[in-house]
């Protein structure tokens, strides 16, 4: 009995320190919208509705991190309920987004193993916000110097876990061969208070269900000035496939985020240049998104405006939320966006935000429409 007893006592014990290193972490984002479009016949329409959450659905997102006690390993993993995208699967289930494990043999290596993410190479523009992906496998990252990190990975299925809306849909190869499969490479350098540039890029493959093209990012971020946001991102796509090649199919963008602190006011300004070598996408597309908001009462109440001219492109299908504008590169295609919005915190992990969304597209062929979105949407984390 007493051998019982000290067994369970020792199995209590290690579940409490467990337990003291497993942390928790999420929120939940979503809301209400109401849609007025100009077409003819169209009734106005209610949805729910989230501001950031890429579809109209909302957001539920849990994450959880281990570490060891020595520091040398843990596992992280995120679960979230999100609209999929993915036709041949419900629209609202519980999916995770990642969910690996790591290990430090050294100071200056990590090895991830799993539905792997990391966050090393990540852009930092507001279009972009970015980088390579990674999916399920493995990834050995190098840190050799303070402020590098060099990283390479090789993936069965190719996701991006770490992305607003792209969920790990379970679909693996039946077969996987060495040329089909994800692999990625990074380089990020930081200089404490002066820059961080970030390289990026990955192989054409078919892991998984999905094609990814062939793609490299490199960026540019000054951290030397107070309270400016200074990025600027160069990104390269459909480098290669098996019969194309980027003289006829490759896409070039170069993106620029600008932001300014000043007291209370805020201003900024995001912009986007798109150039295709399709045949007859040839067209420049352009993206310019300025915007101007002021905290008052102490920041508890923040309003906002902000506008976006998108030409050669149009409002990515009724995703409503701040980056949802796609290349269409036709020069008679363009969007127009205003969008006034007040962002109410009532404390550092609950905000409601109230705004207007007005689209007026201009479609390749037809006539234009006219959209306004009145939404609320409350944020809750914890």
């Amino acid at each position: 009995m007493k051998k019982l007893v000290c067994l369970w006592f020792i199995a209590l014990s290690a579940a409490a320190v467990f337990a003291q290193e497993l942390k928790f972490s999420g929120y939940v984002n979503s809301g209400m919208g109401l849609v007025i479009t100009g077409k003819e016949n169209s009734d106005p329409a209610v949805m729910t509705y989230g501001v950031d959450s890429e579809r109209n659905i909302g957001r539920f997102r849990l994450n959880g991190t281990y570490t060891n006690a020595g520091g040398t390993g843990g596992a992280d993993f995120r679960l979230q309920v999100q609209g999929r995208g993915v036709s041949s699967l419900p629209e609202n289930i519980p999916s995770l987004a990642f969910a690996y494990g790591w290990f430090k043999p050294a100071k200056f290596l990590t090895i991830k193993a799993g539905l792997v993410d990391d966050s090393a190479f990540t852009t930092g523009d507001v279009i972009l916000n970015d980088d390579q992906g990674e999916g399920a496998g493995l990834l050995v990252k190098l840190s050799p110097l303070r402020g590098l990190d060099l990283g390479a990975g090789a993936y069965a299925a190719s996701y991006q876990g770490g992305g607003s809306n792209n969920l790990f849909d379970g679909q693996l190869p039946q077969e996987l061969r060495w040329d089909r499969i994800k692999y990625t490479f990074g380089l990020a350098y930081t200089l404490e208070d002066a820059f961080r540039v970030t390289l990026s890029g990955r192989t054409w493959n078919k892991a998984g269900s999905n094609e990814t093209s062939a793609r490299a990012i490199g960026e540019f971020r000054l951290l030397a000035v107070k309270n400016l946001t200074a990025v600027v991102a160069v990104e390269g796509n459909n480098l290669y496939e098996d019969h194309k090649d980027f003289r006829d199919h490759g896409l070039i963008t170069f993106y620029e985020t600008l932001g300014y602190q000043w007291g209370d006011w805020g201003f900024g300004l995001n912009a986007a240049q798109y150039k295709s070598n399709e045949t007859g996408r040839e067209d420049l597309a352009l993206l310019v998104n300025p915007w101007v908001s002021r905290a008052l009462a102490g920041g508890t109440i923040v309003p906002r405006l902000e506008a976006v001219y998108f030409l050669g492109g149009n409002q990515d299908g009724a995703n409503y939320h701040r980056r949802a504008y796609k290349a269409n590169y036709h020069k008679d295609a363009y969007v127009i966006t205003g969008r006034p919005s007040v962002k109410i915190s009532l404390d550092p992990r609950v905000s409601l935000e109230i705004g207007d969304a007005v689209y007026y597209q201009r479609p390749v062929q037809g006539d234009g429409a006219l959209t306004n979105v009145f939404y609320a949407d409350l944020v809750v984390k914890f």
